[in-house]
């Protein structure tokens, strides 16, 4: 994935778009940190996505799964954060195999401290991934 990056990013890729739980934002960081230090590219030039995982949706969680991303990416700020999906695990899974994994965090709490961390200038944009309309109208 470091390869990749560095890669794609010297043939005119300006989109990265990540995930805590695609596991390779710690590559993706390097590859984009050393191509920033060549002065070839500038952070302002490349839109950066991540998204935030399941079991980082309880609002005390939600600052603290964006600053795993921010700080594996080497990044001060994201240009878009998504809600991953409508569904919360439990602190600490990153996937739910039994339905005890599952828990009810209400979406626009989640939303709300996404805004919060806007408002704080971590974050660009926020939006959602995986979302049926049900969910967007919940939300």
């Amino acid at each position: 994935m470091y390869e990749a990056t560095k890669t794609a990013l010297d043939v005119g890729y300006r989109h990265i778009d990540e995930a805590w739980i695609y596991g390779n934002e710690e590559e993706v960081g390097r590859a984009l940190t050393e191509k920033f230090a060549e002065g070839k590219i500038k952070r302002e030039d490349v839109f950066v996505t991540s998204k935030l995982w399941n079991c980082f949706h309880r609002p005390e969680l939600v600052r603290e799964g964006l600053m795993e991303s921010m700080d594996k990416l080497q990044l001060d700020y994201l240009d878009l954060y998504l809600m991953h999906f409508p569904v919360s695990f439990i602190p600490g899974c990153s996937e739910a195999t039994h339905s005890d994994m599952v828990e009810e965090v209400p979406l626009a709490d989640t939303w709300a401290r996404m805004e919060a961390l806007v408002d704080e200038g971590l974050i660009k944009n926020i939006g959602v991934s995986n979302f049926e309309i049900e969910h967007i109208k919940t939300l």
